[in-house]
C-alpha cells in the first residue's frame, strides 16, 4: 500500500546535474541519459515489456471452475480520508476495481464470503476495509458474506492478518484479488501463511490504441513505477522470508 516511485525524480536530477555541468563543457552524457531515460519510461512499449515478467504468469481468460476455493480474498490499495471538502471516505481507483472485481467473481462465478483486507496507514482515522465493505454491499453483496480485517498495513501483513481470519472460519484455500502486476507478491504472501491460492488478477496492462501506444505518457511513467515497486517488493519480501 505504500509506494516507491524514483523514476521521474531520477531522470530529472541527471538531466538538471548535467545542465549545471555543461556550463564548464562537462555533463553533456548526463544531459542525454537523464533525457533518454525521461522517454524510455516514459514510452508505452517499454512499459508494456517491462510489465511481462509480473503479469505473464496470468492469461486473460474466464475463471476456473475446477477450483473449489472457500472464500475470495480482496485486498486494499488506498483510501483518501474525509476531508473539509468531502464529509466521506473516498477509495482510490485500485480499491474500487479490486472490490468491483470480487463483487463481479461473487455474483457470477460463485457466492463466496469475501474477506476486504485493509488498515489504515493514518492513526484515528477508519480501516480501508470499513470503506471497501460499503462498496461491496452496493454492488448487492448481502453483508453477512463479508467479512473484514482492520490491521494490515502492507502486503504481508494483509496475508498476515487475513490468514488469521480465514483460518478462524475454516478457511484454508480462498481467491485472492488484486492487480495482475501485484498478483505474484501477494499470491506468494498468503501462500507463505499456508493458503492455497487461486489467483484472480484483474486491471491487466492490455495493448490500446495504436496513438495511445506510440506516443510517451504519464500513464507509462506512472505504470513503471509500479513494476519497479513490484521488482522490489519482491526482492525485499524474499530476503524478509516473507514469500
Amino acid at each position: 500500500m505504500t509506494y516507491l516511485e524514483p523514476l521521474l525524480s531520477v531522470c530529472i536530477a541527471l538531466t538538471f546535474l548535467g545542465w549545471l555541468r555543461l556550463r564548464r563543457c562537462e555533463g553533456s552524457w548526463l544531459v542525454g541519459a537523464g533525457l533518454l531515460g525521461f522517454i524510455l519510461i516514459s514510452w508505452p512499449p517499454i512499459q508494456w515489456v517491462l510489465s511481462r515478467p509480473l503479469e505473464v504468469w496470468y492469461p486473460v481468460r474466464a475463471f476456473s471452475t475446477d477450483a473449489n476455493p472457500k472464500a475470495i480474498v480482496v485486498l486494499s490499495s488506498s483510501v483518501d480520508p474525509i476531508d473539509y471538502a468531502r464529509p466521506y471516505d473516498r477509495p482510490d481507483l485500485q480499491t474500487l476495481q479490486r472490490c468491483e472485481f470480487a463483487a463481479w467473481l461473487h455474483t457470477h462465478w460463485r457466492p463466496l464470503p469475501i474477506l476486504a483486507t485493509g488498515g489504515s496507514l493514518q492513526a484515528g482515522h477508519e480501516a480501508y476495509s470499513a470503506t471497501m465493505r460499503r462498496l461491496l454491499a452496493r454492488a448487492g453483496i448481502p453483508v453477512t458474506m463479508i467479512w473484514t480485517e482492520d490491521r494490515s498495513r502492507s502486503t504481508h501483513e494483509n496475508a498476515v492478518f487475513g490468514a488469521q481470519i480465514l483460518r478462524m472460519h475454516g478457511v484454508k484455500s480462498a481467491v485472492i484479488v488484486v492487480e495482475a502486476s501485484s498478483m505474484l507478491r501477494a499470491a506468494a504472501s498468503f501462500r507463505k501463511q499456508g493458503i492455497t491460492v487461486i489467483p484472480a488478477p484483474c486491471n491487466f496492462r492490455q495493448l490500446g490504441p495504436l496513438q495511445d501506444e506510440l506516443l510517451p505518457s504519464w500513464k507509462a511513467i506512472r505504470q513503471n513505477e509500479v513494476t519497479l515497486h513490484e521488482i522490489m517488493g519482491l526482492a525485499w519480501y524474499r530476503v524478509r522470508g516473507w514469500i
